[in-house]
């Protein structure tokens, strides 16, 4: 794992562990107030966290799937692979302002072929995603914490790094605020 620092993300409602070494995409462009984007300088890999709607399927591996096969959809992906879903088991962290507890993430492993920037050759972009469901009296919602590993343009050992930097997002990644996930009131 790369050198480490804890981080607040929209706007202070959720913590997480992120490397020293990314970059905040919002202060180089805008991006969506449900998107907290850092990338790898020197490489087309990122670390991201989304806000989204909770999508229908219950189940939490179906639901897993279900934005692995989104992203490919976005992506214009020509081939996929899943090579692993799990359930992860963390430490149960209790928000700062309600009784609500950040819950433990639904893992995918896989990875997609797509053309970049039209490439002739498709790249392979390895895929890691943990799916945190939210589901509170008040609100419903899935946070996507994602990882894109281009594999060809990203040494081995750069790599498995990102891999590290990743599990310590997953695994420090803490809902301090719930109020992010509420319906807006019109």
């Amino acid at each position: 794992m790369s050198t480490a620092t804890p981080r607040q993300l929209f706007g202070g409602a959720v913590s997480a562990v992120l490397p020293t070494t990314v970059l905040d995409v919002s202060d180089l462009r805008q991006v969506p107030d449900s998107q907290e984007v850092f990338l790898y300088p020197e490489s087309d890999a990122f670390l991201s966290v989304e806000v989204l709607q909770r999508v229908p399927p219950e189940d939490d591996a179906e639901a897993v799937r279900y934005h692995f096969d989104v992203l490919a959809e976005e992506n214009e992906a020509i081939d996929t692979e899943i090579m692993d879903i799990r359930p992860l088991q963390l430490e149960p962290k209790k928000a700062i302002t309600s009784e609500d507890v950040t819950p433990s993430p639904m893992f995918l492993h896989g990875r997609q072929r797509a053309h970049k920037f039209n490439q002739p050759r498709a790249n392979e972009v390895e895929i890691l995603i943990a799916l945190f469901r939210i589901a509170t009296s008040k609100a419903r919602a899935d946070v996507l914490v994602s990882g894109s590993i281009p594999t060809e343009s990203v040494e081995l050992v750069k790599q498995d790094t990102i891999k590290s930097d990743f599990q310590a997002l997953v695994s420090s990644f803490h809902i301090l605020d719930f109020a992010l996930f509420a319906p807006e009131v019109a």
